[in-house]
């Protein structure tokens, strides 16, 4: 077994495999299975492929070199959550799906997202670098009838199925297969370590935050509160983030009594 991980927290436990039965988020969402199912379904069906030009990222590939390297271009995904913060389109387009992981037990999603796995296709033995995220996979619609869809990790090797939860160690070396003629689809989510900390969770989610919202590091209190109401909004998945009004300020000339108008993040 090899972990690599840039992003890496000292004393964390590391195992290919974790055991759904002891999570309570991966019991209640194997449990919520048929509902997001046929969300899925629903909204995916080509009589309604036109919802999918609205999203963001819609079925994207991997967006840098690394990742694209290792997954390739038959790995794609439709996000719903980045970073603890939720796309407000596709939150539109799968309201179920989005109320189900925004009350699941035990951990909050750090991301979400579907994941396709085209026929006859692999992923490359690799690592996501970062030890103190687990992933999930609930598989959706899962090919094959015995081991043609599988995942390594380390030295054990699992296979996908409809309605059942994986939950494995991405810092460890892992790679994929889809050996079958049918496209494989499953709803995969990034969630904290369980032996993470309060403390550590909070510290990260305010690295998180600051990544997403530079404002939440103004000494400015009044820049600070607009970058609060900003994350809310994007945790929540409600539509466009607030943005400051344009403040008009007076020209440095003393000749000119015309003033001009600026863009001014906050109020201070």
């Amino acid at each position: 077994m090899v972990q690599e991980a840039r992003s890496y927290l000292p004393g964390l436990t590391a195992k290919p495999f974790w055991s759904p039965s002891d999570s309570l988020f991966a019991q209640e969402l194997a449990s919520s299975y048929l509902v997001i199912r046929e969300e899925f379904d629903k909204v995916t069906a080509i009589s309604n492929s036109k919802n999918l030009a609205k999203g963001n990222n819609v079925w994207a590939t991997a967006a840098d070199s690394k990742s694209a390297a290792s997954y390739g271009p038959d790995w794609k995904t439709l996000v719903l959550n980045d970073r603890t913060t939720y796309d407000s389109t596709n939150s539109l387009l799968f309201p179920k799906t989005v109320s189900i992981l925004k009350n699941l037990t035990g951990t909050p999603v750090v991301e979400a997202f579907f994941a396709s796995m085209e026929p006859n296709s692999s992923i490359n033995l690799h690592s996501d670098s970062c030890n103190f995220i687990l992933t999930s996979h609930l598989g959706l619609d899962i090919p094959g009838n015995g081991n043609e869809c599988r995942l390594s990790v380390g030295d054990t090797t699992q296979n996908w199925k409809d309605g059942e939860v994986m939950l494995f160690d991405t810092s460890i070396m892992h790679s994929a297969v889809n050996e079958t003629p049918k496209t494989r689809y499953i709803l995969m989510l990034r969630v904290w370590h369980p032996e993470l900390t309060s403390s550590e969770i909070k510290a990260l989610q305010f690295t998180f935050d600051a990544l997403d919202v530079p404002g939440i590091l103004s000494e400015s209190a009044g820049e600070r509160f607009i970058a609060e109401e900003q994350l809310r909004v994007l945790r929540s998945g409600e539509g466009a983030v607030p943005t400051p009004p344009p403040t008009t300020i007076p020209t440095p000339s003393k000749k000119s009594k015309k003033s001009a108008t600026v863009i001014k993040r906050g109020f201070g």
